[in-house]
This record gives structure tokens, sequence and C-alpha cells, in this order.
């Protein structure tokens, strides 16, 4: 299935409060007696764990300060030789708290460039994992605006050359500055940053969305992928297969574009989409308020100022120009922030998983190209198939656990608990793993085909089974969830499965260290077979 929402993290509000921290020009230091290090196979610090939770420097306890009191050190064991570390955000967990840093190069921030850190109720740092960029090459331009009109040019035609469309049916929906390091994002290879402009391009269709990554200089394209995926208090909207300019965002917004036809508390609709997506909202939303303390509607909803208030918003049965109608799909927008449905697509799971990416764009920013984009795919499956196992539907029978689509009018289209059914990975090591994302066409299927590895994680540390090798003594579906939010506050915005294997080991670890959900060392001993069965550390060592 497709779906759209742009996979930028959105960094620059949160920048404007950071604290800096200086970094020193230094490769990955060393292990001292009190501290282990995992690298990847490039030498690069990938996790930092004290033996002994590490006091923050001058006392701090609270959480923002604590951690920017941390992140100096940081700086210097993860070998972010240019540049510096700022706090981006943070946000409190049952064990203590989440602190996330931003590695930014005079002010601008490095795409993928992030650290997180863990801290414990104290303020004392448990664990961190990221990966920063260890140098740069070049320089802005003088005249940025000059440069930013040439990038923005630069991606138009890349875009129209890629996709077929014509430059006059695309245009530039946002541009930001970056500096971008290849390697942060899945590239082979240790490089330097070089300052760019990442371009998000819009096209016909309302699911059309690319991202390009534009030297700032040259204006060459160094990086294409397409943003296309395959969304209490509830407003919900009937387009009734009127047909919107899926250019124009606005166009099928709930609330001002369409009447509200069910709001929170409301009479149900004699439409049957209108009502299965009020009451698959509400599921989710219990989901997430239950199982992991998580207002959803605080998160994601949006005012429109049509007197519904902040809502988890979305608009049924639309109609697409451009696209066959009945339109037979279902995406979140991130400009629109809500939902969006075609005709028949309105399941629980499908439900949730949309509503995810708007969690995930929220919190970690996973890009939405190469292992990233298939982790925020996985996410979005995993906490979209919780909601389906969860809700007791009717159709939450034996056959239907972990598959995805059930009950659509597209149908199974995803076998967690058996990737390969679907021509999907269920490990790193798999022939089925989808190997290139050079274009954008090669992005929109490694993302939805290798998600079947953290898919297949997630079936594994839920239920259990002999896999690869491995014996694994299921947890259950509410130390799963409390898992993989944790998993969620911790991964940074270019994470790839190997910071996934390593973030589901830590996530455990401090679950089970604050009673989280019950959590158990030897739950978490459960989790790390899941993550050795499914391959994802393979290429890690350890130093220390």
């Amino acid at each position: 299935m497709s779906h759209a929402r742009r996979g930028a993290a959105l960094f620059a509000a949160a920048l404007a409060l950071g604290v800096v921290a200086a970094a020193e020009p230094a490769l990955a230091a060393p292990p001292g007696q009190d501290v282990d290090v995992q690298v990847d196979d490039l030498g690069r610090t990938r996790e930092v764990t004290p033996r002994s939770p590490k006091p923050a420097p001058s006392g701090q306890t609270d959480l923002r300060a604590a951690g920017a009191a941390h992140s100096a050190r940081l700086a210097q064991q993860f070998g972010a030789g240019v540049g510096a570390l700022e706090v981006l955000s943070s946000r409190t967990t049952p064990a203590g708290g989440v602190v996330r840093l931003q590695q930014t190069i005079d002010g601008v921030p490095v795409l993928g460039g992030q650290v997180v850190e863990v801290l414990d109720r104290s303020g004392a740092l448990v664990s961190a994992h990221g990966r920063t960029a260890r140098g740069r090459a070049g320089s802005f331009p003088a005249d940025r605006t000059a440069a930013a009109e040439g990038a923005a040019r630069s991606a138009l035609d890349r875009v129209a050359g890629e996709s077929g469309q014509g430059v006059t049916d695309l245009r530039v929906a946002e541009s930001r500055p970056y500096w971008y390091d290849a390697s942060l994002l899945g590239a082979e290879g240790a490089t330097d940053a070089v300052p760019a402009f990442q371009v998000t391009v819009a096209g016909k269709g309302a699911e059309d969305r690319w991202t390009v990554v534009v030297d700032a200089g040259s204006r060459a394209a160094l990086a294409t992928w397409s943003d296309t995926h395959e969304a209490v208090n509830r407003a919900v909207c009937d387009a009734n297969r009127t047909t919107v300019d899926g250019n124009d965002d606005s166009a099928f917004r709930c609330g001002t574009a369409f009447r509200v036809s069910r709001r929170e508390g409301g009479r149900p609709s004699s439409v049957a989409d209108v009502n299965k997506v009020y009451d698959f909202f509400g599921d989710t939303s219990k989901f997430y308020a239950s199982k992991v303390d998580a207002d959803l509607t605080d998160l994601i909803g949006v005012d429109y100022g049509d007197g519904a208030g902040k809502a988890l918003r979305a608009t049924v049965r639309v109609c697409v120009s451009g696209e066959k109608c009945p339109y037979q799909n279902a995406f979140w927008s991130p400009q629109a922030q809500q939902m969006v449905f075609g005709e028949g697509v309105t399941t629980d799971d499908v439900t949730g998983h949309e509503l995810t990416h708007g969690v995930t764009e929220h919190i970690s920013g996973l890009v939405y190209r190469g292992e990233s984009g298939a982790i925020n795919e996985s996410l979005s499956d995993i906490f979209g198939e919780f909601v389906d196992l969860t809700n007791g539907s009717s159709d939450d029978t034996a056959g239907n656990r972990w598959k995805m689509g059930e009950g659509s009018a597209l149908g199974v289209i995803r076998d967690m608990a058996n990737p390969p059914a679907h021509n999907d990975p269920d490990r790193k090591g798999s022939s089925l793993w989808y190997p290139r994302y050079q274009t954008a066409r090669d992005n929109s299927i490694f993302v939805h085909r290798n998600s079947g590895v953290g898919n297949k994680a997630a079936a594994l540390i839920a239920d259990g089974g002999s896999f690869n090798g491995q014996r694994i003594r299921g947890i259950g579906i509410d130390k799963s969830a409390s898992l993989w939010w944790s998993v969620q506050n911790l991964l940074t915005s270019g994470a790839d499965y190997a910071e996934l294997g390593t973030v589901l080991n830590s996530a455990c670890r401090q679950n089970a260290e604050g009673g989280v959900a019950g959590t158990t060392r030897d739950d978490c001993a459960q989790v790390a077979k899941a993550v050795t069965a499914t391959e994802m550390t393979k290429r890690l060592q350890s130093r220390g």
C-alpha cells in the first residue's frame, strides 16, 4: 500500500531553543575503565554505556539541563569532529528521560547527525547512542537566497527526470539548509559533511512527494528519494467521492474544505467509512493512552479554527485528480496534519499505521530513506497491528494475526510474522533483502520490502518462536508496546537496523530497571535473542 508523508525531521524550531556543547576535533574516544563503547565497521562510535550511571557534570538534575551537561563529553566520545551538539528535545519516561542532541555546524543541522541520551531519574547518563559527522568540506555560499533558489530548480529538474512528471506539474513544498554526510544515511564508506539544501518536491497526486538533497555550491543533486508510503478528540469528514487537487493540501482538510460529518460525542453518520474511521481513531487513541500513556490528540491533533478544537482529523471517500475513483489508498498528510482516506481502506490496522507515521514525524523524525525509512514503515506496521490485536474486532482471528490490511479493498499486503510470504526479508542477511535505493523508485521499494526485518522482530518479541537458531519466549503485547514506544523515543532520525537492534536492547534494560509494564531482565534476554535472530547488529563490535 502507498501512503504519503514527508520524511524529513523538522529541526529548526527546536534548534532555536538548543543548548550548545562544542565538539572537540577528535575521532571516537577510546573506552575508559568506566565505559563500554560499541563501534561500527568504520570505527565510528555507535553506543556509549557507562558501567554505572554517570552523574551529570555540576550535579544537574533537570532533564534538559542534565542532557546539555553530558553533551560536551559525548561530543568527544562520538567523534563529532566538527560543529556542536545542541539539545533538540527532551521527553520524560517512567525510568527517567530521553534527551535528543542534534549536531550542527555553524548553526545549521547535520542531516541524520544525532545522539540520544538515556538518563535516569537523577539525571545520570545510563547510555547514549547515535552517529555524527566527523569532518566538513566547503561552506555555504555568501548569497544563501540565490543558492536556495538554484537548489530548488535543480530539485525540480531531478524529480522531473526520475518521475516522468513535467516540471510545470511539480512545485517546491519546502526547502531547508542542512549539512549532508552521505554515510549518516546509509552510504558506504566515510565521507565529510557538505553544505546542502534538503528540498521537498510535490507532484500532481496527493501522495506524490520527493526529497532531493542538493549541493549548495555546485547545485548537483546528491540524493533523491520518494516520500510516498505504502493517520481523544475526533473530527471526520466525508468527501463523497469529490475529486480534489492532490497538490493543494487545503483541498482535503476536514473542517474547512469539507464539513465535519461526525465530531467527538456526535451521532453516527449514515456513511460507513466515516463511522469506521471515527471508531478506529478511538481505538488507536485508547491504545496509545492505555499502553504507553501518550495523548494522541495532543501529540498529532490539529486545530483549523473551525470550532472543533485540536482534534484527530480525517477526510474519507476522497478522490484525487489523475487517479482512479474510487481512490483505494490512505495516507498521513504532514502538511495538513491529518489523515486522508480513499474508499474501502478504512481498517483498524491501516488507520493505526498511518497515525503512527504522524507520531514518528513528531518524535524520532525518521528520515524516509534507506534503512531509517524501512524502520519508519515497520514502526507504523507494529503499532497498527498492536491496535488491531487489542481492539476486539471480529477479524482478529488466529489466521489474521500479524497480517496487515485484512478486510481492506486491497487485502493483505504484509505478513509480519512471515515476511517472505510477501517477498519481504525476515532478517538482514536474507536473500530477499532489497539492496538498492539510488533512485526514488528504488527507495519506495526498499523501505516497504525491508520493513520486514523489524516486523519479524516485533512478532518474535511479542509471541515468541524459533527462528534462525534462536528459541524465543514471547513477552506479550503490553510489554512489547512499552518497549517499542521507548524505541520510538530513542531512535535518531537517521537510524539503521544496527541502531534499532542496539536501541531495542537498551530500551528493554531501561524498562526493566524502571519496572515499566512489568518488564524483567529475562524479557530483555528474549529481546536480545530476537535482535540476534533478525541479524540487526551483526556488523557491530564492542570495545572496553
